[in-house]
């Protein structure tokens, strides 16, 4: 039987994987799909539409319910940077999701929404990339970094992985220390030897997608003790906290200090904890007084509330944040 009651939307899309949920006005969870990675910038535009739409399919069936029946949905999509990208993503999902009403946003601004007790704050996103939201008491809201190393980004997921990469070359090779990284390298990439390594890359028959599996290698190799990737950790974290202080400060000149830090992402979730403490050495070099704590809600939960916001406006949400909450739908990260 359809809800009688109104259904909104949320979606999670990052480099990785998409995640869609329904949820009615009370705050039940009706329904939850999965699709791939959503990152147009690094998947490409089609191959990102198909995951969101994989997701949202697979929420709408879960829930039993057309997908046309949801009364408004935001999606905070990983690569949705400048009004450009908006533009560019709405126009590809609209014969997805019309009639339903709906916002694109960046992905951190879901998990700022979702994560933070007051609603302002820092939200600090590492997954296969990274990208640091900000948003002061009067609902303004500012990004640093999210557009790559040359920008300015270090710490996220792509810059471990070739970082890594860099370093088990150099280690096998007699360039640099020896690291256990470069046995790991080849076994994940299914080489025998840096040599035929190189030949792949360069021919493309390894591509820069096939090399994220790096990513948790770092952290098995530190936990296996070895220095190179235990260093590697460590000033990833640090360069990734000085970017979360960089925001800290800005709010704190307007806001006052205090302010909330949620992390958010999948290396957080590493069995190594150097990259955490270096990432707190990075934020209270810049921000002591920073207010560091596990996201209260995970980002598509932050989507929901966002949808709902915007249909029946700020107490619908509070209620529906409440609903979660207290039926323990906290896995934050």
């Amino acid at each position: 039987m359809p809800s009688a009651e109104p259904l909104y939307l949320g979606v999670d899309g990052g480099g990785t994987k998409t995640e869609a949920w329904i949820i009615d006005a009370s705050g039940r969870l009706r329904g939850q799909g999965a699709g791939g990675p959503s990152n147009h910038q690094e998947s490409g535009l089609d191959a990102a539409v198909r995951s969101i739409a994989d997701a949202l399919n697979g929420a709408a069936r879960a829930a039993g319910c057309p997908l046309a029946s949801v009364r408004g949905a935001a999606l905070g999509l990983a690569g949705a940077d400048f009004a450009e990208d908006v533009e560019k993503l709405r126009l590809a999902l609209n014969p997805h999701l019309d009639p339903v009403p709906y916002l694109v946003v960046n992905d951190g601004d879901i998990a700022l929404r979702g994560g933070c007790r007051s609603g302002a704050g820092v939200a600090v996103v590492a997954g296969t990339g990274t990208n640091v939201v900000g948003r002061f008491r009067d609902g303004e809201t500012f990004q640093i970094g999210g557009l790559g190393y040359e920008l300015g980004d270090e710490g996220g997921g792509s810059d471990l992985v070739r970082r890594a990469l860099h370093l088990a070359f150099r280690g096998a090779e007699g360039r640099g220390a020896p690291t256990l990284l470069s046995e790991l390298a080849l076994s994940a990439l299914g080489v025998e030897d840096f040599p035929q390594l190189s030949r792949a890359l360069y021919f493309g028959r390894i591509t820069r997608e096939d090399v994220h599996v790096l990513a948790p290698l770092v952290f098995i190799a530190a936990r296996e003790g070895d220095a190179v990737a235990q260093d590697l950790l460590c000033t990833s974290g640090i360069s990734l906290g000085e970017t979360a202080g960089a925001a800290v400060r800005r709010i704190e000149e307007r806001d006052g200090a205090g302010v909330e830090v949620v992390r958010v992402g999948s290396l957080w979730l590493g069995n190594h904890p150097l990259f955490g403490d270096g990432f707190m050495v990075g934020l209270h070099r810049r921000a002591p007084e920073a207010d560091v704590h596990d996201p209260v809600l995970p980002p598509t939960a932050g989507a929901v509330l966002m949808a709902a916001a915007a249909d029946g406006g700020e107490g619908l949400a509070a209620t529906i944040r409440e609903s979660l909450i207290h039926d323990g739908n906290t896995d934050g990260r």
